[in-house]
């Protein structure tokens, strides 16, 4: 694991049974389930209807996910001044969110399937099972920053961007303490992911590549 954050009260067996039916009911984007309210704490928002297919500056509106309490991600550089990019990098910006959230609270596993697909979908449910499954979480805060949008077709699209994972630790939900650690496997990250635009017109990743000390991080 590289970087981990609340005393979640979630089981590996329903996380992973989740993302086994997402991955059986619409990795692929095509699905017609409605996006849930974002929680927090105990709380319930109420669930926003489905997004319709919109304008590519105009996207419908969507939850916003919270992470458990003593885990935070930050992004810098989110706004480009073009609609269409900033969409875009909004979109990346809540799965992003919404699969740390996962992770922190074992909350709105069924969304996953909104924002990934393909490998991308594959590799963040093990991301995520590999957390549940040996009890863990995260805890800390993680800088993503210096991010680029490349606009490749109407329903296309490229975000680079990278990411210092150095300010958060593992956190063992059994003893409920944060493992502090230094590795090799710790610090700036660049990430390049693939996006397309699905029929509910969410920017959806579909492929991600992680290079691990990058130095075009190094800031």
């Amino acid at each position: 694991m590289n970087k981990q954050a609340s005393t979640a009260m979630w089981t590996a067996a329903a996380v992973t049974a989740a993302l086994l039916l997402g991955a059986c009911g619409g990795g692929d984007g095509d699905s017609k389930d409605e996006i849930k309210g974002a929680d927090r704490g105990d709380a319930k928002s109420s669930p926003s209807a489905a997004p319709k297919e919109g304008t590519d500056t105009s996207p419908p509106e969507r939850p916003q996910y919270e992470l458990a309490k003593d885990a935070e991600n930050v992004f810098e550089d989110a706004k480009t001044g073009d609609p269409k990019k900033d969409a875009i990098l909004a979109d990346n910006q809540r799965r992003i969110n919404l699969i740390d959230r996962i992770v922190t609270t074992g909350k709105d596993v069924d969304d996953l399937k909104l924002y990934a697909k393909g490998s991308a979908f594959i590799s963040a449910s093990n991301y995520i099972k590999t957390y549940a499954e040996d009890n863990y979480s995260w805890a800390g805060t993680v800088r993503h920053y210096d991010q680029h949008v490349e606009v490749l077709g109407s329903k296309d699209a490229k975000v680079t961007f990278c990411v210092d994972d150095s300010k958060a630790n593992d956190k063992n939900l059994k003893t409920g303490k944060v493992e502090h650690y230094e590795s090799s496997d710790k610090g700036y990250t660049l990430k390049e992911v693939r996006l397309v635009r699905s029929e509910k017109g969410i920017w959806q990743a579909s492929s991600e590549e992680v290079k691990r000390g990058a130095k075009r991080c190094e800031k």
